[in-house]
């Protein structure tokens, strides 16, 4: 599996970048530091299970197909990052809460979510409950627009 191993290398990388640079040079103390460390190792643990298993395939000898990819499913993938950037322009403009609520109804709809209950409690219930956890609790500011 080539791209197993690659893959892993790739992460294994940006753990060590994280390990060693990111996190000592930009986070000072050991508390403030903790979680980041956290979930580098977090992130290291699957990423050293899928090099061994990269290794172990590429010492077997196993051809890896490579992966068919509908264009369909790529043309949508790629739709995702300019629906992002509106998303981000417009958290400034109308506010956080009234753009992700509407910005998580329209990749429902782009996703293929179809059941109205769904469609109805996911895109309100979401920014009250970051409003609720992150701004209420945690005491977070988010951008006010011209709506909230």
């Amino acid at each position: 599996m080539k791209e197993d191993l690659r893959l892993g290398s790739i992460i294994l990388v940006f753990c060590g970048f994280l390990w060693f640079y990111a996190i000592p040079y930009h986070i000072k103390g050991f508390l403030p530091a903790l979680f980041p460390r956290c979930l580098t190792v977090a992130m290291l643990i699957p990423c050293v299970l899928l090099f061994i298993k990269g290794l172990r395939a590429r010492r077997a000898g196993e051809i890896q197909q490579a992966a068919v990819v509908p264009a369909a499913v790529t043309f949508r993938a790629l739709l995702v990052v300019p629906i992002m950037v509106v998303y981000i322009f417009l958290i400034d403009i109308i506010g956080f809460y009234v753009t992700t609520g509407l910005f998580i109804l329209i990749f429902l709809l782009f996703f293929g979510a179809r059941k109205p209950l769904i469609l109805i409690i996911f895109p309100i219930a979401m920014p009250l409950v970051v409003y609720a956890v992150i701004g209420k609790i945690l005491h977070f500011p988010f951008p006010e627009g011209m709506l909230f």
